[in-house]
């Protein structure tokens, strides 16, 4: 493998692609930047552990980090929606733009798997009635992207699908109430409800209560 690129290697990720990462349990948070084999390896990462968009055999082909590599990852992102025509070492602004792009893929991927272990079937909920395809928890997604950012983790785009809305409201849920001896069932104040992290916003607040 050959050095070179010393001053690239040194670019670090933006604070919001970083938080991503971290929300996805990246390991090596620390040396991840837009430089030589820590970039590589987060790539290879993400497809390996969460987009698994290849079969094993055929991620070979991210595995050898070679002067082949970036034109590998330029057809593999394409697969997959993320403009990366002419990615290169040296574009580190093209580079950010597709290392976003698949952290995007992987965080819509989490939601999605959440959702469907978790058998939720939205759109259904209310009755097949209403053929038009109608998202129902669009007001919802600032309020959940707030209680999202307390947590940082990755947030909903404005036009989210329900499906991902549910999913990312099992994710609070998850961190709000992590499994705990049953307890019996006395009323709560809602307003009183002690959540874990301090947040100012009264309906914010009541949603994680709800919780």
């Amino acid at each position: 493998g050959g050095g070179g690129g010393a001053s690239v290697g040194a670019i670090q990720l933006p604070a919001g692609l970083k938080r991503k990462l971290q929300a996805l349990n990246y390991p090596e948070l620390e040396s991840a930047c837009l430089g030589g084999q820590d970039y590589f390896k987060i790539i290879l990462w993400l497809e390996e552990e969460k987009i698994r968009l290849y079969e094993k055999i055929d991620r070979k082909v991210l595995r050898e980090f070679n002067k082949n590599w970036y034109a590998h990852v330029a057809d593999y992102a394409k697969e997959l929606g993320v403009p990366a025509e002419g990615l290169n070492e040296k574009d580190v602004a093209l580079k950010l733009k597709v290392l976003n792009g698949l952290t995007n893929v992987a965080v819509h991927d989490v939601y999605r798997d959440k959702a469907e272990a978790d058998e939720l079937v939205v759109a259904a909920q209310k009755g097949s009635a209403d053929a038009g395809e109608k998202q129902r928890l669009t007001l919802l997604i600032p309020a959940v992207n707030k209680l999202l950012d307390q947590f940082s983790l990755p947030l909903l785009p404005e036009n989210a699908a329900d499906a991902d809305t549910v999913a990312a409201l099992r994710c609070i849920h998850a961190r709000v109430c992590p499994p705990a001896a049953e307890s019996s069932g006395t009323p709560f104040d809602l307003d009183r409800l002690s959540i874990g992290i301090p947040i100012e916003d009264p309906e914010v607040r009541r949603a994680a209560a709800v919780l």
